[in-house]
């Protein structure tokens, strides 16, 4: 029997505020990244995200552009990237997911950013978008994160 195995779908959000992007960690991480993560299976992007800036960041968004649709070497991976505007400006955050939130100015942004989201920046910056790019990923990355999925999945 053939096995259809589905890409894993995520969506983040560029948000802009007075001029300063939104960045944001999880708890036990270190790295700021985009806000945003895993859609539902068949969930619609544009949908996912919308419901992401909700429920993760307590905001009311309007997704907009598309700024770029990225795969990842080694990864069955599909992540969508967007330009969303806050519904209601300066509204607080109040945020259930995430250990800390914060607007950087977008032309520097702190050392401790995931790297495949500096890429997904830079190409917001560039305003030639949409892009459809392909991310390299360490071997050695992939690898350690398969051993430890492997592990995790024999101990249920």
């Amino acid at each position: 029997m053939l096995k259809v195995v589905e890409k894993m779908k995520k969506a983040y959000a560029v948000i802009i505020r007075n001029g300063l992007i939104l960045l944001v960690r999880r708890p036990g991480l270190p790295v700021w990244e985009l806000p945003g993560g895993e859609l539902f299976q068949d969930e619609n992007e544009r949908n996912g995200m919308k419901r992401l800036i909700s429920e993760d960041l307590g905001l009311r968004g309007d997704i907009q552009e598309l700024i770029g649709i990225y795969t990842k070497e080694y990864m069955d991976e599909l992540t969508y990237v967007y330009k969303a505007k806050e519904v209601e400006t300066q509204q607080p955050i109040n945020s259930p997911v995430y250990s800390a939130v914060n607007f950087f100015d977008v032309h520097n942004l702190p050392l401790n950013i995931h790297p495949d989201q500096k890429q997904q920046i830079k190409d917001y910056l560039s305003g030639n978008y949409p892009v459809r790019t392909h991310l390299k990923t360490w071997k050695w990355l992939f690898l350690i994160k398969n051993y430890i999925q492997t592990k995790r999945s024999s101990r249920d």
